[in-house]
């Protein structure tokens, strides 16, 4: 977003999405966390969120849950 070319964008949040039972992506999203100054530009969230809340294309929604739910 910061790169977008309107030029309008002053900030970013660097997402990481991963699926709910990978406990070691939760375990480096804490880790990583732990050592930013600020972490107001960070978060992370669950595909299964990410699916329940409907906010992706259905193309897209059913790609993610093909590929990494079971």
């Amino acid at each position: 977003m910061l790169q977008h070319e309107s030029g309008r964008w002053r900030w970013g949040r660097y997402i990481v999405v991963h699926p709910a039972g990978n406990t070691d992506i939760i375990h480096v999203n804490d880790e990583y966390r732990k050592l930013l100054a600020d972490d107001a530009t960070f978060t992370s969230a669950t595909i299964e969120d990410l699916l329940s809340a409907k906010v992706l294309a259905p193309r897209s929604a059913a790609a993610l849950r093909r590929r990494y739910l079971p």
